[in-house]
């Protein structure tokens, strides 16, 4: 059995970070975030999972052909390198997975969400915090239930278009 992370002892397989086909997904959510070359990838794989998981070349970059090949991802390429970009095909399949993505979110910590929207989460949930001894907080509670449920509306508004 896999210890620490993910690091086998000696004669211990080791246990595999990814569900089946969670990788391609993790990939597919980056991407559509911004294009992105492989070794961007692979820092963003490790910033995003930290020790836990350790991007390589050999894992990587199958996976992305494998996307391209499905026409899920476009590769362009820019010099030396291989820029990939989501596909409509793509973007569509990544906005079926949503829920898929949200489990492995859930699992990992790990957050491929609008990368803009971060700071402002973190921003807000300190300044409440900084406050939250001096409120009422039931009145507190709903203020941010109602935020919460108009920034729903504005994602349901967006798929409608």
């Amino acid at each position: 059995m896999a210890r620490n992370g993910g690091e086998a002892w000696a004669g211990e397989r080791p246990r595999r970070f990814f569900r089946s086909g969670e990788l391609h997904l993790v990939l597919l959510a980056l991407i559509g975030r911004r294009p992105q070359h492989g070794y961007e990838l692979m820092s963003e794989l490790t910033a995003q999972f930290g020790p836990d998981y350790r991007a390589s070349p050999g894992s990587i970059y199958p996976a992305l052909a494998a996307l391209e090949a499905e026409q899920l991802v476009v590769a362009e390429d820019d010099g030396d390198r291989r820029v990939y970009r989501l596909s409509p095909v793509g973007a569509r399949a990544l906005e079926d997975r949503r829920a898929a993505l949200a489990e492995v979110e859930a699992r990992t910590g790990a957050r491929f969400g609008p990368a803009s929207l971060e700071p402002a989460l973190a921003q807000l949930a300190g300044r409440v915090r900084a406050v939250a001894h001096l409120v009422n907080g039931q009145e507190a509670e709903r203020i941010l239930d109602d935020a919460a449920n108009h920034i729903e509306r504005l994602s349901t508004d967006r798929r409608g278009r």
